[in-house]
């Protein structure tokens, strides 16, 4: 055996595993030795094979470490991975998530030196085609997924003459968690106005765009409430989603977000009438 000394100390890092008191993973890490020791091999003669003798296979533990914080993982991503990163982005990520979600799945492979330039070499000549690709930022996704789950109550007066507008959405809004600046919100042309008890419960479609280039379609509900006790005031009920049925029942069909190339959206674009048209065309 090729070796200056007789003590051959073989390090195996065998996985990671949970850590007793923390999800935090931890490296494992074992020192053996062999309990007989091979001679080493002459220089210019063959190495001898480990399986020539079955002493030479049998190894004691002389050390284990397994108090180490494995750490995060360098993977380099194969496709766009929400709350992940892009196509071809070197990022850190946890071990569990990287070898359970990434790496099994062939959406990344581990960041070694030959795959860093390699896939480094392909994202630059691919420049091109990748800058053409439409990506939207993942917090927007995810604000827009919550927001179309959500059933505005949009509350008006049920004494006082009112014209719905954006300051009455945005104060329905906030009465509900979400903050919106007016200029975000998008309402029909045609003009709907109370007290109209015939409007009760119906069912509004406005929009909310975000950073002027992200266009949510939401759903509300026209509530009339009144300062005197003595008047009945109907709250609807926001947890339930909207069928599709209830959605005609009113003129409206389900709608899907639209992501602008440019930050450009504003009153001058006519975003109602935009998407009114976009949703005939699914």
């Amino acid at each position: 055996m090729m070796a200056s000394s007789r003590v051959n100390l073989l390090k195996a890092a065998l996985g990671t595993f949970p850590a007793k008191f923390c999800g935090q993973s931890t490296r494992n890490t074992y020192v053996f030795q062999h309990v007989v020791v091979p001679p080493a091999t002459p220089p210019g003669q063959t190495q001898r094979p480990p399986t020539e003798k079955q002493d030479f296979q049998k190894y004691e533990l002389i050390e284990e470490e397994t108090t180490t914080p494995a750490g995060p993982i360098s993977v380099i991503l194969l496709e766009d991975v929400e709350g992940v990163g892009h196509q071809f982005d070197v990022v850190e990520v946890d071990r569990e998530i990287a070898r359970n979600d990434l790496l099994l799945t062939r959406k990344a492979q581990y960041a070694s030196p030959f795959d860093l330039k390699y896939y480094g070499d392909l994202k630059e000549r691919m420049k091109d085609e990748l800058a053409k690709r439409v990506r939207i930022p993942f917090e927007w996704l995810q604000i827009g997924r919550r927001l179309q789950k959500m059933v505005v109550p949009l509350t008006v007066s049920m004494d006082d003459a009112w014209t719905l507008n954006k300051g009455i959405v945005v104060a329905s809004l906030r009465q509900i968690g979400v903050d919106v600046l007016d200029g975000a919100v998008h309402l029909p042309v045609e003009a709907i106005s109370g007290p109209n008890f015939e409007l009760e419960a119906r069912l509004i479609r406005f929009y909310i765009v975000i950073n002027k280039q992200y266009v949510i379609p939401m759903i509300g509900r026209l509530s009339h409430i009144s300062a005197d006790e003595s008047k009945q005031a109907l709250y609807p009920d926001t947890d339930k989603a909207i069928t599709s049925e209830q959605l005609r029942k009113f003129g409206l069909v389900p709608e899907t977000p639209y992501f602008h190339k440019s930050a450009d959206i504003d009153d001058n674009f006519g975003v109602f009438d935009f998407m009114k048209a976009r949703a005939k065309k699914v």
